[in-house]
């Protein structure tokens, strides 16, 4: 048979089979007529019929013709799949986690253990390493059209202090030892103090700009103050606590009647007992036992015997406690959202501004005319101490008006958190209880169980959970 009869005879039971991406093709080939053979070049020629002319393999075309694989999918050719550019890329040696979460317990309870460990670094450590963005392949399909590929993007140079980096912008080095962040994509090495012992008679008060880690306990009477976070993994006796943060006392607290506890972030630990605590925004344990609390925002105790017995606990938005109270009727007293006191505080505040603002129109007046006998020229000694004396009154009332607009603004958001009041007891609340919701009262005269409490209109009414 001639070359054309051999092609026609291909093309009649055998098949190219092309996938819809037109990245490969299969041969589906029948047997040649009796006493002919295929060779390459007839193979070839049906591809090209096909308009395929790049990537044709040969070792397969070859092992078709000399196995005699007929009537059977074989791929001859396949394209150049397109290689996109790896974009740029952070590797961090050090834990980036900088909002730990506590371990929850079987019980529902939380081990505050978690929260201790604080990732540090020391000067001159790698911090960070950078992996540039790579140039991307092109590809290429069976027709021989080019496939364009995307090129990598660089990421840009960390930023935040604390480290420097090296001259190929590839490594990260930490200029300072403490208290390593990432956060928002900044690393922040902090000032960090870590004291490895306990705090006691030998070792005196600490008092530190930064953040402080505690290893051992705290003993009675000592008094530890940290401009940033606070954190204590030994048990904590009555002494004093004051941070710029957050405190977290992995163990708890055992005040006995002279303990404080004040802090503008957050508060945490195990139980406390027998204090003062204080916290800007949250206070989390497992039990709170006759203690004064307050809380900018909420208060939760947590675990299947998280209590709250004895003292005054008072939360800016909610309190959330599987119980309340005990059998014996302990007085204990819960007080969410005060929007009727901080309503006669915002009250007192306009008014305090109203004198001011009369203060000073009254002071301008009396600088506008000082300043009249001075462009006269009639400003005479006593004028010029005069005038220098309403000035300092004028800036001491501008720092006044300043101060209670930022107090006015602060009790607004107060009581816009207030708006959200209520309190839920998971499991039981005993008498002895009392309860108070922006200004309304309710006391328990009977054990109640699963309940959540909100004021509607002027009262407090009672929901199952």
């Amino acid at each position: 048979m001639t070359n054309a009869e051999m092609i026609d005879w291909m093309e009649q039971g055998s098949k190219v089979l092309i996938r819809e991406d037109m990245m490969s093709a299969e041969l589906y080939l029948c047997p040649p007529p009796e006493h002919e053979r295929y060779d390459e070049e007839l193979v070839r020629q049906i591809l090209a019929i096909r308009g395929i002319r790049y990537g044709i393999l040969d070792e397969q075309i070859r092992m078709i013709l000399a196995e005699k694989r007929y009537y059977t999918k074989v791929v001859v050719a396949e394209g150049t799949q397109v290689k996109d550019g790896a974009d740029g890329k952070f590797d961090f040696l050090f834990d980036t986690e900088t909002k730990k979460k506590p371990r929850i317990l079987p019980d529902g309870s939380v081990d505050y253990g978690t929260l201790s460990d604080i990732p540090t670094v020391q000067e001159g450590a790698i911090i960070a390493r950078y992996t540039p963005a790579t140039q991307g392949t092109e590809g290429k399909d069976l027709y021989g059209k080019v496939l364009p590929a995307r090129n990598g993007k660089d990421l840009p140079e960390l930023k935040g202090k604390g480290f420097c980096v090296s001259e190929d912008k590839r490594s990260y080095m930490a200029t300072a030892s403490g208290r390593i962040e990432l956060e928002n994509g900044r690393i922040t090495i902090k000032n960090f103090l870590e004291v490895k012992e306990d705090v006691n008679l030998l070792t005196g008060d600490i008092r530190f700009d930064g953040d402080v880690l505690i290893h051992g306990s705290v003993s009675e009477g000592r008094r530890v103050e940290a401009g940033g976070t606070l954190t204590i993994e030994g048990s904590v006796e009555a002494c004093e606590l004051y941070a710029g943060m957050d405190i977290v006392i992995t163990r708890g607290m055992q005040g006995g009647g002279r303990g404080r506890v004040e802090c503008r972030g957050s508060l945490s630990g195990r139980f406390f007992e027998q204090a003062v605590l204080k916290a800007g925004k949250n206070v989390s344990a497992n039990s709170i036992l006759n203690c004064q609390v307050e809380a900018g925002e909420d208060i939760v105790i947590a675990g299947r015997h998280g209590v709250i017995l004895g003292g005054t606990v008072y939360a800016g938005r909610s309190i959330e406690v599987s119980s309340v109270g005990n059998v014996a009727e302990v007085q204990s007293e819960l007080i969410a959202g005060k929007s009727d006191e901080l309503a006669v505080q915002l009250q007192a505040l306009k008014q305090e501004y109203q004198d001011i603002q009369k203060q000073m129109e009254k002071t301008k007046c009396v600088l506008q005319l000082l300043q009249e006998r001075k462009e006269k020229d009639e400003e005479k000694l006593f004028s010029q101490e005069r005038r220098m004396q309403v000035t300092r009154l004028k800036i001491l009332l501008d720092s006044r008006l300043n101060e209670n607009v930022a107090k006015c603004q602060e009790i607004l958001a107060k009581m816009e958190l207030a708006e959200q009041a209520g309190i839920v007891i998971h499991q039981s609340a005993y008498p002895g209880t009392r309860v108070r919701i922006n200004g309304a009262r309710y006391a328990f005269a009977k054990v109640l169980t699963g309940v959540t409490l909100k004021k509607n209109e002027n009262k407090i009414c009672l929901y199952s959970n």
